[in-house]
């Protein structure tokens, strides 16, 4: 009868509170055992936010003359078309990367991929890329000591390190690699290029998307930063590494839900202090309550929003009590 109630309450009130109550409800279900009701429930809430209509399988599409960009799945990449080859930025996983070189020999036939880009270190973003024998491949240059602490045997080693703001004028294409400093990893570039009025970012702004589990890897003051320095470019279309793409509207859009999300933190610490520093057994709702009201009216009809509601608070509360 216990988990009978437990269960109604969770599916009655779970349309308020989404993500959190499932996580309540997970913890407070736990103490009886029903750890495949505990599973089930928190991939059934956070699914359909990596998997879906429009969001599972392949698209290679056309940018502008000279720009074209291949989605798999969630994940997304940039080719750039030179005199000399192709340009990739990019290769994701050799799953991706494999798929793409498919694409290229088709659309490309007889081309070369000329030069690699990884945008930063994070592994998702550099494996794979073997199977698009680049002639050459290009790295921030302290990429290389972060990948010898992890495995890496399927990242392609670069060919040529670089440092702060570059300018890779490759087969008559110029292509503007923008350092933006410690933001998410210390390694991360955006790329703009001039003549086709476009803007390629991994991990740093999505199309009406809310941001994936916090941003991991996230310096908020630093991410920030990062998104102004985007946002102040002249260009047309924004290609973010996931989803969808859009216009540079779709950046701001995107930087000013990131900019309220840590604001709303900020209010609710100063209501409630630093968690666990005061006995309120209330203190979580007053978190949530303080943040989730406002950024559904603005943010509600995005995509993930209720998936990864709670993930981005827990993440701006903690960066906002922490420093970080």
């Amino acid at each position: 009868m216990i988990l009978q109630r437990t269960y109604a309450r969770f599916r009655e009130h779970i349309m308020k509170r989404g993500l959190l109550v499932v996580l309540a409800a997970a913890v407070l279900l736990s103490a009886f055992g029903c750890r495949s009701f505990i599973l089930k429930t928190v991939m059934t809430t956070v699914e359909p936010y990596f998997h879906g209509p429009g969001i599972d399988g392949t698209q290679f599409e056309q940018l502008t003359d000279k720009v074209y960009t291949f989605r798999w799945n969630w994940y997304r990449n940039l080719i750039i078309v030179t005199d000399v080859g192709l340009v990739v930025i990019d290769p994701m996983n050799a799953e991706m990367a494999t798929a793409l070189k498919k694409e290229l020999d088709q659309t490309f036939p007889g081309e070369k991929v000329h030069t690699l880009i990884y945008s930063h270190y994070h592994l998702d973003h550099t494996r794979g890329g073997a199977a698009l024998s680049p002639i050459e491949v290009i790295a921030h240059e302290k990429c290389p000591t972060y990948w010898k602490e992890f495995e890496h045997h399927d990242v392609l080693d670069p060919t040529r390190l670089i440092a702060g703001d570059a300018t890779l004028t490759i087969g008559g294409v110029e292509i503007r690699a923008l350092y933006l400093g410690l933001s998410h990893t210390d390694t991360l570039y955006a790329f703009h290029l001039p003549s086709e009025r476009l803007v390629f970012t991994a991990d740093l702004g999505l199309v009406k998307s809310v941001a994936p589990v916090g941003v991991p890897d996230r310096y908020a003051p630093g991410y920030l930063a990062a998104l102004n320095r985007v946002a102040a470019l002249d260009f047309d279309t924004f290609v973010p590494s996931h989803f969808g793409y859009g216009t540079k509207q779709d950046l701001i859009d995107w930087r000013d839900m990131m900019e309220d999300g840590r604001r709303l933190a900020r209010e609710a610490i100063r209501k409630t202090g630093l968690f666990g520093t005061h006995d309120n057994h209330h203190q979580m709702a007053t978190y949530f309550d303080t943040v989730y009201f406002p950024m559904r009216e603005k943010y509600g009809s995005w995509h993930g929003f209720n998936e990864m509601f709670i993930l981005n608070l827990v993440r701006d509360i903690e960066g906002e009590a922490l420093g970080h």
